[in-house]
């Protein structure tokens, strides 16, 4: 066989290599997102950086294997590459994965989460008994401050032979005047007023 061939049959494996690590990567992806839930934002940035990590892996290859020429044979290579994941490894990858990751690290996760919730239940009457505390301790110091509150009125006193109306004056101050009037009129007959 002559260099050339041997060098395209490369060729040809590396891609038939790299497509598989494509669909290895997405199948990474797809475990991370069923291992952690995410909203559609989320989902679309990851599959935003899965096809950057894709471009610069075929572009790589293209340009180390091929000199940047696009050809079929590249194209159809990791064609090749990524179906022969999906029907042998990629079948189970992301299944067994799972089953694994949930089997240890999920039921340590879980185990946890049951002792926490049960510390949590057994500290609740603790917690309750401090939040009463701090709930007196806030209430006291607010009937302090109402009780060290002073209210000053002022109150116009009226003194002086005219009398007018005026703000301030209060009924106690009417009474008076009037008292003082009929104090005056006291000798007087009272068709005479």
């Amino acid at each position: 066989m002559s260099a050339d061939i041997i060098r395209e049959w490369n060729f040809w494996l590396a891609s038939i290599i790299t497509g598989a690590c494509m669909a290895f990567l997405y199948d990474i992806f797809r475990l991370f997102r069923r291992l952690i839930r995410h909203g559609r934002f989320a989902v679309d940035l990851e599959d935003i950086l899965y096809w950057a990590v894709c471009f610069g892996i075929s572009f790589a290859l293209l340009y180390y294997g091929n000199n940047g020429v696009i050809r079929f044979a590249a194209v159809l290579g990791a064609a090749v590459g990524m179906l022969i994941y999906v029907a042998t490894l990629g079948r189970f990858f992301v299944r067994f994965s799972y089953a694994v990751i949930d089997k240890t690290i999920g039921s340590f996760l879980r185990l946890l989460k049951k002792i926490l919730r049960r510390l949590k239940k057994l500290f609740r009457p603790v917690k309750n008994a401090i939040v009463k505390m701090h709930d007196k301790k806030i209430l006291f110091y607010q009937k302090c401050r109402l009780t060290g509150k002073t209210f000053r009125h002022n109150i116009i006193m009226c003194r002086g032979k005219k009398t007018q109306k005026r703000k301030g004056e209060t009924n106690h101050g009417k009474a008076k005047k009037e008292k003082g009037k009929k104090k005056k009129n006291a000798g007087v007959p009272p068709h005479q007023k």
